[in-house]
């Protein structure tokens, strides 16, 4: 590597010898001519490439590191120029501190975007949640994460969606830039829906939030000042004699009666024989039916915790069952957890276990599958039909309604304390959480101005109300 004082028209002529990929000229204070000059700067060099692209370098050491990096092109930088930024990058390295530090690299990726954000908060975290969750971030969120159905068709090709998910309005946007207007402009979309917007509004903050203690950005979280929008819900009232007759459709099904095929023949036989089959079959379901509807009335579980309860889940002896994998243990934000919570049972749901041990003796699940008993059963959608039908049940009546029912009675005062309501509901003492499940009775309250009408004379004789009425004035 030859060492010359650089100047401008050694840059202009200098090449790239022959059999080599590059050339560096370094500075140095003899020049061409033989003579010494005096302001050449050691560290300096002309990289000259065989294809004839020339740029400065500077070779320093840091922290007993040899390093060599490009200063600047020789269309952007004269000689001059390269000796006053090789100066200013040797007194940082006299500091101590790194001249590379600071300085932007145009090649690279300098600050991350929503799209890179949300990649990575789906793999720390939504990629664990359940799949309705995952399937509302992708609908509001990242929408480009949505996965291919596995039966492609034309269905639904023609409809529109009638918002963007944020990650389409945003993605290329760096993620610290993005401020509350912006947010306020993605939740404009959902003007005319407040479940939408809520929705939409908690899992972008929720975002914002991880992104924030995983310390990937330092900023506050823009959606802070959007607020949410009151949800005005459909209430679903049950009757003290609703639930009564729902009870005791529940504890004491309602069966059809097969008709008889033996004093029939022929043709008559055989398709009464068929309306036979269809009646016990339908009874089988409802009988099904009701012990499922039973077990969640009586245990005021949720579901999902029945549907994937085992046999080995119930200790029909001490009248436990051990619930395991419960929304409550997944949503849990303790250090550590058990595998299973433990609430005692009625003796009649241990009853009903026994009822479907002998109806599945083959299966470890307690509501199996009719097709592959290895897996939990998806629906009673037939057998909740003919229930719906049954005289006095609503026609809003839902199997989750049971466990709402069931905490309304017991939060009236019916001498158990609400805290212990709480745990055995898998809330762990959170009465906000359990109240949320409160349907607001009406008969229980009938007490209270039953009251007041005694207090004013409207219970009583009328020669007794004047002196009622005189008491409470007094």
């Amino acid at each position: 590597m030859p060492n010359v004082f650089l100047t401008d028209d050694i840059v202009l002529s200098a090449n790239c010898p022959a059999g080599k990929d590059q050339e560096i000229y370094w500075d140095h204070p003899v020049g061409a001519d033989g003579r010494i000059r005096n302001n050449s700067v050691s560290g300096l060099g002309l990289r000259v490439t065989k294809l004839g692209r020339k740029a400065f370098v500077h070779a320093y050491q840091l922290n007993g590191q040899r390093y060599r990096k490009v200063v600047g092109s020789t269309v952007l930088h004269n000689v001059a120029s390269a000796r006053m930024e090789v100066v200013s990058r040797k007194r940082q390295l006299e500091g101590g501190a790194d001249p590379e530090a600071d300085r932007v690299n145009p090649r690279r990726k300098h600050f991350l975007t929503v799209h890179d954000v949300i990649g990575q908060y789906w793999e720390s975290h939504i990629s664990g949640l359940s799949n309705v969750s995952q399937g509302a971030f992708v609908r509001l969120v990242a929408g480009r994460l949505r996965q291919a159905p596995s039966n492609v068709s034309r269905r639904g090709h023609n409809k529109k969606k009638a918002y963007s998910d944020f990650g389409k309005m945003f993605g290329d946007r760096a993620f610290a830039a993005i401020k509350p207007s912006d947010i306020e402009q993605f939740q404009r979309q959902f003007a005319s829906s407040p479940c939408n917007h809520n929705s939409a509004l908690s899992r972008v903050s929720s975002l914002f939030n991880w992104a924030i203690r995983m310390q990937l950005v330092d900023m506050r979280n823009p959606c802070t000042p959007i607020r949410m929008q009151k949800v005005m819900r459909h209430r679903r009232d049950y009757s003290t004699e609703q639930i009564r007759k729902i009870a005791t459709y529940i504890f004491y099904p309602v069966m059809e009666v097969p008709p008889e095929t033996d004093h029939l023949d022929g043709f008559a036989k055989r398709d009464m024989a068929l309306v036979r089959a269809r009646v016990l079959t339908a009874n089988d379901q409802m009988q099904e039916l009701c012990n499922y509807m039973g077990i969640l009335f009586l245990t005021m579980a949720r579901p999902s915790d029945l549907n994937n309860a085992e046999f080995g889940h119930f200790d029909l002896e001490k009248l436990v069952w051990h619930k395991h994998n419960t929304k409550g243990i997944k949503l849990s934000r303790s250090i550590y957890e058990y595998s299973f919570r433990s609430v005692p049972i009625h003796p009649k749901v241990a009853a009903m276990v026994r009822a479907q041990r002998a109806r599945w003796p083959e299966s470890k699940l307690l509501f199996p599958s009719h097709t592959d008993q290895t897996q939990p059963r998806d629906n009673f959608r037939k057998g909740l039909d003919r229930f719906k039908a049954l005289e006095g049940v609503p026609a809003h009546f839902q199997l989750y309604d049971l466990k709402r029912i069931a905490i309304s009675l017991m939060l009236t005062g019916q001498g158990v304390s609400h805290d212990a309501l709480s745990h055995y509901v898998d809330h762990k003492g959170n009465l906000a959480t359990t109240a949320i499940y409160d349907l607001g009775l009406v008969d229980p309250l009938r007490p209270v101005t039953e009251r007041l009408g005694v207090l004013l004379g409207l219970g009583v004789t009328v020669d007794d109300s004047h002196d009622v009425i005189d008491a409470v004035a007094a």
